[in-house]
C-alpha cells in the first residue's frame, strides 16, 4: 500500500464497509479535517483574543469548561452536521446525544472536541478525539440507547494533535496513518506510514504519580516496580499528546481508578477518562498500531458500554508494556 495514502484514499480502502458507507466515512473524515483546520487557526490566535481561560460554566462531567471547549464543540458539530453522514453525535460537552440531519446519517460519532484544554493557559498541547460507530440494526428511537448499541462496532477512530504542528491520526482498524496540516495549502497532507508502536523503542511511562496515594494496590505496585528500571517519565496531562508520543517512541499511558472514599480515595474506581470518546478510540488506534489497551483487567474494546458518559480506567500503549503492567498489577 502507498506509504503516503491521502485522506480520501484511506477511507476508500477501508475494509468491511459498503460503497455507501465508504462515501459516508470519507465525508466524516473530511468534516473532521475541516474542523481541525479551523481549530488550528483559532488556537494559534487564542492568546491574543484572551480565549485561553475558563468560561465560568461547568459541563455534564462536573468539570470547569474552558472557553475553547465550547468553541471546539460548535466548530466540530457544524462540520459534522455539514457532512450529512452523522445520525447521532455524542460529546463530552453535552449531556445527551444530538440528532443531526433528522438522524438519517450512516454513522454515529462520539467526540471529545478539545482534550486537555486546561493546557491552553500555558500554551501547552491539546487535541480532539473522535470515534465513528456503525448503528445497530435494532434501533429503539432513544438516542442514548441507540448509541450504546452501536458502540460495540467501531468503524473509524481519529485524533487531532494541536502542537508545534497540527497532526491528524486516523485508523479504520487495519493500520494507522498520520496527516500534517500544510498551512500554505490549508489541507492535511499524508506523512509516510503506516505507524506502529516500536517494540524496541523507548520505555516511556506516562502517568500522574502525584495521584498515586489514591490508587488501588495493584496500580501502586506497578509504580513501585519502576524504581531502579530504565524508564523515562513523560506526562503533560493531555491524553492525545501523551498517547501520540508513546505511539511514535514506545511507551505506556496509565490513568487508573481510585480507591473508595473511606480508603483515602476519591470514590471513583471507574477512573477519569470516558469510554466512548476517549478510551475506545485510543484502544482502536492502539490495536491497529500493534499496541493494546486495557481497563486494568480486560481489553478496553471488550468493556460493555452502559452509559454514554461512562468512565473507565485506561492503560494503553506498547503491547509488551501493557502485558508487563497486567502481570504486575493483577498478581497479588
Amino acid at each position: 500500500m502507498d506509504s503516503r495514502l491521502s485522506l480520501e484514499g484511506m477511507a476508500g480502502e477501508a475494509k468491511g464497509l459498503s460503497e455507501e458507507e465508504r462515501v459516508a466515512a470519507r465525508k466524516i473524515l473530511l468534516a473532521i479535517s475541516a474542523g481541525a483546520r479551523e481549530m488550528a487557526g483559532l488556537l494559534a490566535s487564542g492568546p491574543l483574543g484572551g480565549l485561553t481561560g475558563a468560561s465560568g460554566a461547568v459541563n455534564v462531567q462536573g468539570e470547569e469548561v474552558q472557553t475553547f471547549d465550547e468553541i471546539a464543540q460548535d466548530v466540530f458539530t457544524r462540520t459534522l452536521r455539514g457532512s450529512a453522514s452523522v445520525a447521532l453525535l455524542v460529546s463530552e460537552e453535552r449531556e445527551d446525544p444530538e440528532v443531526l440531519g433528522g438522524g438519517s446519517g450512516s454513522f454515529h460519532v462520539a467526540m471529545d472536541p478539545l482534550d486537555g484544554s486546561s493546557n491552553l493557559a500555558v500554551s501547552g498541547p491539546v487535541g480532539s478525539i473522535f470515534c465513528v460507530f456503525r448503528p445497530s440494526s435494532r434501533k429503539t428511537g432513544e438516542p442514548s440507547t441507540d448509541v450504546l448499541a452501536a458502540a460495540v462496532s467501531p468503524v473509524m477512530a481519529a485524533y487531532v494533535l494541536y502542537s508545534v504542528s497540527t497532526l491528524l491520526v486516523v485508523s479504520f482498524g487495519q493500520e494507522v496513518r498520520q496527516f500534517a496540516l500544510d498551512l500554505s495549502r490549508g489541507e492535511f497532507l499524508p506523512l509516510p506510514g503506516p505507524v506502529r508502536f516500536p517494540e524496541k523503542g523507548s520505555k516511556i511511562v506516562s502517568l500522574n504519580a502525584g495521584n498515586a496515594s489514591r490508587w488501588r494496590e495493584g496500580d501502586q505496585r506497578y509504580l513501585r516496580s519502576l524504581d531502579g528500571t530504565a524508564y523515562t517519565a513523560r506526562y503533560v496531562g493531555a491524553l492525545v499528546m501523551d498517547f501520540h508520543r508513546n505511539l511514535l517512541k514506545g511507551g505506556l499511558y496509565l490513568y487508573p481508578g481510585d480507591l473508595p472514599k473511606d480508603s483515602r480515595g476519591t470514590g471513583h474506581p471507574e477512573g477519569k477518562l470516558r469510554l466512548l470518546y476517549e478510551a475506545i478510540p485510543m484502544a482502536w488506534i492502539a490495536r491497529a498500531a500493534g499496541g493494546e489497551a486495557v481497563d486494568g483487567h480486560r481489553p478496553i474494546l471488550d468493556v460493555p458500554p452502559v452509559h454514554i458518559h461512562q468512565r473507565v480506567p485506561l492503560v494503553v500503549g506498547t503491547a509488551s508494556l501493557v502485558a508487563d503492567y497486567l502481570r504486575i498489577a493483577t498478581t497479588p
